[in-house]
């Protein structure tokens, strides 16, 4: 078999070892950082954390560390290498991911398009390619932050403008453009999520109603109607005045990514520079919150 040939049929997955008191921090780190899935392996001494991060994972990894590791306790310290996986065991996934419903909308693996039932008038059909981001739409943090956008913007009355942080496969941004006729810009670290959200926007037909780009929190400009930050806790509480300088005054803000161990710091945190609890959504002990800016000019933490 050639080199080419060998290297279209594997699949190269990053592995990190770490002590089991830290996986769910380097597991949240991997989600961030655009994981579409991910494996933990228990050993005695050092589990290992597994996921697919794209073509390039070292160094997806290596520049979202350098970014955020001094937030995230010791995720500088834990040995990363790499591993070798056939592309036929990698993607047998496939075969039982599942059509995901919250509340109206449905979101479908498009593999698994003819599936799903295009007769049923009360549900929204939207189309998902994850590529290797975080977004088949499955997770408890997406459904929930889903669910609490669905219910504000139902009664806004006018067409939102969106913010997405953390975009992942534009999931979120797709669904709420079709939804309610909105416009939105997503930004996320990884690469694989923003070519994963113009597929997304393209494969829905909402393509003219949706902007992304690949950056951090540095990357927001401007305000929006609805700003979402389905993100790691750390991020929420040290990017809070960046992400909620993007909500125009008395605009909304949904919140996840963390567990109800989180929800009294990062409440505390967005209060006390303007904003005022809605509603909470729980799955799985995950939350998502909504909030609205009550203050026209930000506080200072």
């Amino acid at each position: 078999m050639s080199d080419s040939s060998q290297q279209i049929n594997e699949n190269i997955l990053l592995e990190i070892l770490v002590d089991q008191e830290f996986i769910e921090i380097v597991s949240d780190a991997l989600w961030a950082c655009g994981a579409q899935a991910v494996e933990v392996i228990d050993n005695l001494q050092q589990s290992v954390v597994r996921t697919h991060l794209g073509n390039d994972p070292l160094g997806q990894w290596k520049a979202y560390v350098e970014q955020f590791g001094s937030e995230m306790n010791r995720l500088r310290d834990w040995p990363v290498r790499l591993f070798v996986q056939q592309i036929d065991v990698a993607n047998t996934w496939r075969e039982f991911a599942k059509i995901t419903l919250v509340d109206s909308v449905a979101l479908i693996p498009h593999w698994k398009k003819d599936e799903f039932d295009y007769s049923d008038s009360s549900l929204l059909p939207i189309l998902i390619e994850p590529y290797g981001s975080f977004g088949m739409g499955d997770h408890p943090t997406t459904r929930a932050t889903l669910t609490l956008a669905l219910q504000n913007m139902q009664s806004f009355g006018a067409a939102p403008h969106i913010l997405d942080i953390g975009c992942g496969s534009g999931v979120l941004s797709v669904a709420l453009i079709k939804k309610f006729n909105a416009t939105a810009h997503g930004i996320d670290l990884a690469a694989t999520a923003i070519e994963a959200s113009i597929f997304n926007a393209q494969l829905n037909g909402v393509e003219g109603s949706f902007t992304c780009q690949q950056g951090g929190l540095e990357c927001i400009s401007g305000t929006f109607t609805h700003v979402l930050a389905n993100i790691l806790a750390p991020v929420l509480l040290e990017g809070s005045v960046s992400i909620g300088a993007a909500v125009q005054k008395d605009g909304y803000l949904f919140l996840s990514g963390f567990t109800e161990t989180r929800e009294r710091d990062i409440m505390s945190c967005y209060e006390k520079i303007g904003f005022s609890f809605i509603n909470k959504w729980e799955i799985d002990g995950w939350l998502a919150l909504s909030l609205q800016r009550v203050s026209g000019h930000l506080l200072a933490q």
